[in-house]
């Protein structure tokens, strides 16, 4: 295998597409978001990605059997005869941070692939680390066109959690989640990224509810969010834990306060 390979299982007729991807990333907040509006939508797994960038391993799974890491594409057909369709790309891992090329590559193929379908808007999902959270994890969102940033404001009025948009003094996107945007718009295509607030080192299924819940605005679906609300539960008490741990230990390391100068009078 030279180049990355698509594997296609079906091609269904679908009515001017969305294309929505959730890769492995920081606090594998877009994979679980992805993986929620999969199983929520009973979306149907149509096609996968296999390439010689992804790491060189394979993985083991259930009775010991071995599978090439991957990504997989799943659609969902809009029961609402004027409504939109959705593909969802999900998987393994994304192409490793030092591989550009294979970044590229990668991305360039996803699009190829979605183009087929007729995909005009993409929409990405990912984390964004913070050194530390405060309250509901907000989301950070960059656009393909300036004149899209007044778009999806709109369509996420009223969503319940604070959406902030990309200060202007730059910054960046890195992987998929930016990649499919930069290449996207070059393709005519157009989009926006949501990135959740997350410190990066725990599986953030808070952050990924607040990304999702985004998307759903976006979209006007309606997801039952109960069980990534439990695992935003599991998550919250993790970082209890951790937070605790990190208090204990600097208070370990503080120097003991010195005694107090007799201050009496003669």
């Amino acid at each position: 295998m030279k180049e990355s390979v698509i594997h296609v299982y079906e091609r269904p007729h679908l009515r001017d597409p969305v294309f929505i991807e959730g890769l492995p990333g920081i606090g594998l907040v877009g994979k679980l978001a992805a993986e929620h509006l999969i199983q929520e939508l009973n979306a149907v797994k149509f096609a996968e990605l296999y390439s010689p960038h992804f790491m060189h391993q394979v993985l083991i799974k259930k009775n010991s059997v071995v599978e090439l890491m991957k990504n997989e594409f799943y659609y969902w057909k809009n029961p609402d005869e004027n409504g939109r369709d959705i593909i969802i790309i999900t998987g393994d891992q994304q192409v490793p941070p030092t591989d550009s090329p294979g970044h590229f590559e990668v991305v360039g193929k996803m699009l190829d692939f979605v183009n087929e379908f007729g995909v005009r808007e993409i929409i990405t999902m990912g984390g964004y680390q913070v050194p530390e959270l405060q309250g509901e994890p907000r989301v950070l969102a960059a656009v393909t066109h300036e004149e899209l940033v007044e778009y999806y404001q709109r369509k996420l009025e009223g969503c319940g959690i604070e959406v902030i948009w990309r200060e202007d003094e730059g910054g960046a996107i890195v992987g998929a989640a930016g990649l499919l945007l930069g290449m996207g718009k070059l393709r005519s295509m157009y989009g926006i990224s949501l990135l959740g607030e997350s410190l990066g080192y725990i599986v953030d299924a808070k952050a990924a509810k607040s990304v999702l819940l985004a998307v759903t605005k976006i979209l006007g679906l309606e997801l039952d969010m109960t069980a990534l609300e439990e695992r935003a539960k599991e998550t919250e008490e993790i970082l209890r834990k951790v937070q605790e741990m990190q208090r204990a230990m600097l208070e370990q390391q503080m120097p003991p306060a010195p005694e107090e100068e007799d201050r009496g009078y003669l």
